[in-house]
C-alpha cells in the first residue's frame, strides 16, 4: 500500500465562496459610485468545496489579466524537515458590506514573524503570500487582510505559507496553501459610511508609525495604535467606541485599509514620499481628538537604486537554489543544460497575447530526468525557469526549445520574464 503523505494528512479544506461585492476604491474616495441598498450581498458556500479533501489544498492558479504586484517571490519550495510539526491553513472570504472583500486566514503550527522577513529559513515561522488569478498581490503579515480593486467577474484566490526566505512551504513536494473562489460585481455601498468625524473618548487613542527596510528591497510598515482595538471582524458595521481599523496613505492617496499592525509597502518611485496612517471607526469615520484627526505621518526618501530594487524579484537567502536576482542573459548556458534528444518528457506551452492557452498548468517530472520544454508565443519574451536559472528567448515563429536536467527537487515557476506572466508550475519529485 502506498504510504499516506504528511501533506494529505495536514491539508485543510479551502472554502469555495461565491458572492457579490464592489470593485472600486475604499469608501469616501468616490461618492458617485454609491448604492442606496444598505444590505450587503449574500455569501454562498459552494457545496462542492468539501467533496474533494485530497485536492482542496492544491494550487488554484488562474490566468487573469495583469502582472505581478509588488516584489514577487519566485523561489522554489521549502520542504519541511522530518519531525517538524506540519502547519495547516484555511481561509474565509466575506464580501465587505461597503467595499471589497475581508479575508481571514487561520493557521496551526505556524508563527507569523514579519520582523524576520527576507532572512534565513526557520522551521515553523514565516509569513504568507496572496495570489489572485495566479498573480501575486502582496505578502500577508497577519490573520486579516482587505482585498479591493478587483475587476468584475470570477476570481481565484490562493494563500500560501511562506518561509522567511520567501520559498513556499511544502510537504512531500506539495505546497501548503488554501484556495477560494469569489465573484466580483460593481457594487459599492456608501450608505453605511459615516461622513462626519467621530470624536474619541478617553483614554485618547494614538498611532505610532515606522518603516522597516526589507533586505530583499522595499519597506515594511509597522503601525501600532494605542487605546484603540483593531476589529476587522466589525469592519463596515456600526460605530463602537474604541475600535475600528486604519488606513494607509502615500503622498495623500489612500492605498490600503489596514487590519493588522504590519503591512508590506507598495513599490515607491525615487524621491521623497509622505507615508501617513490614520485611525477609522468601524463605519469608516475619521477618529479625532479635540477635532484633530488621530494620524501620524513620516517622510521617506527613496533613492533611484532603492526604487529599482523594490521592483526586482525577491531573492531568497536560504538554500533553495534560487538565483533570480543574478540570472544571466537569454541563451546563457547553465549547469543544468541537456541535449533535447536525451529528453524523456517534453512540456509544451502555447502562449497567445502573453498568456498560456488553457490556463496555468502544474506539470510533474521525475527528479534526475532530462526534460525538454517547447514554448511558442505570438509576442517577444524571455522564458524563465526559476530555480534552474534558465532564460531563453521566444518570439512569433521562433519558439524556445531547450532541455535541462531536473536535478533540483521542489516546485518552480516558469514565467515570461518581461511581463511576469506565469506559464506553468514545474514540480520535480
Amino acid at each position: 500500500m502506498k504510504p499516506i503523505s504528511r501533506r494529505l494528512l495536514s491539508t485543510t479544506l479551502a472554502l469555495i465562496l461565491a458572492a457579490t461585492a464592489c470593485g472600486g476604491s475604499d469608501p469616501g474616495d468616490d461618492a458617485s459610485a454609491g448604492s442606496s441598498d444598505p444590505t450587503p450581498p449574500p455569501t454562498h458556500v459552494d457545496p462542492g468545496a468539501g467533496d474533494d479533501p485530497a485536492g482542496a489544498g492544491h494550487d488554484m492558479v488562474g490566468d487573469g489579466d495583469g502582472g505581478h504586484h509588488g516584489a514577487g517571490g519566485h523561489g522554489g519550495s521549502q520542504e519541511l524537515a522530518a519531525g517538524v510539526p506540519v502547519p495547516s491553513i484555511t481561509i474565509e472570504i466575506a464580501a465587505d458590506p461597503v467595499d471589497g472583500w475581508n479575508l481571514r486566514i487561520r493557521t496551526t503550527d505556524f508563527r507569523i514573524v514579519p520582523e524576520n522577513v527576507s532572512t534565513t529559513h526557520v522551521d515553523g515561522e514565516g509569513h504568507m503570500h496572496l495570489y489572485v488569478d495566479g498573480k501575486k498581490l502582496s505578502r500577508i503579515y497577519g490573520e486579516w487582510h482587505h482585498i479591493t480593486g478587483l475587476q468584475p467577474g470570477s476570481h481565484d484566490v490562493r494563500v500560501e505559507l511562506s518561509s522567511n526566505n520567501h520559498s513556499a512551504l511544502s510537504i512531500d513536494g506539495e505546497i501548503i496553501d488554501a484556495t477560494a473562489k469569489i465573484f466580483q460585481d460593481r457594487r459599492t455601498n456608501l450608505s453605511l459610511v459615516r461622513d462626519e468625524p467621530a470624536e474619541a473618548i478617553e483614554p485618547h487613542p494614538s498611532v505610532s508609525v515606522r518603516l522597516v527596510k526589507d533586505p530583499a528591497g522595499g519597506w515594511s510598515l509597522h503601525a501600532v495604535p494605542s487605546n484603540f482595538r483593531l476589529a476587522p471582524e466589525n469592519a463596515s458595521t456600526g460605530h463602537v467606541d474604541g475600535e475600528g481599523h486604519m488606513r494607509l496613505y502615500v503622498d495623500g492617496e489612500q492605498v490600503a485599509r489596514l487590519y493588522e499592525t504590519w503591512y508590506q509597502m507598495p513599490p515607491l518611485a525615487d524621491g521623497v514620499h509622505e507615508i501617513k496612517v490614520d485611525l477609522r471607526t468601524n463605519d469608516h469615520a475619521p477618529l479625532t481628538v479635540n477635532g484633530i484627526p488621530v494620524e501620524t505621518a513620516v517622510t521617506l526618501e527613496v533613492s533611484a537604486a532603492e526604487a529599482t530594487m523594490q521592483t526586482s524579484h525577491e531573492h531568497t537567502t536560504g538554500d533553495d537554489h534560487d538565483h533570480d536576482h543574478d540570472h544571466g542573459s537569454a541563451g546563457a548556458p547553465t549547469q543544468y543544460d541537456a541535449d533535447v534528444a536525451d529528453a524523456v518528457q517534453t512540456i509544451m506551452v502555447s502562449a497567445v497575447g502573453g498568456a498560456p492557452e488553457g490556463g496555468v498548468q502544474r506539470v510533474k517530472v521525475d527528479l534526475g530526468s532530462v526534460v525538454a520544454m517547447m514554448v511558442t508565443s505570438d509576442v517577444a519574451e524571455e522564458v524563465h525557469v526559476h530555480g534552474y536559472d534558465i532564460l531563453r528567448a521566444v518570439s512569433e515563429g521562433h519558439p524556445a526549445h531547450f532541455a535541462f536536467n531536473a536535478a533540483i527537487p521542489g516546485v518552480f515557476e516558469v514565467e515570461f520574464e518581461g511581463s511576469g506572466r506565469l506559464l506553468l508550475l514545474l514540480e520535480v519529485s
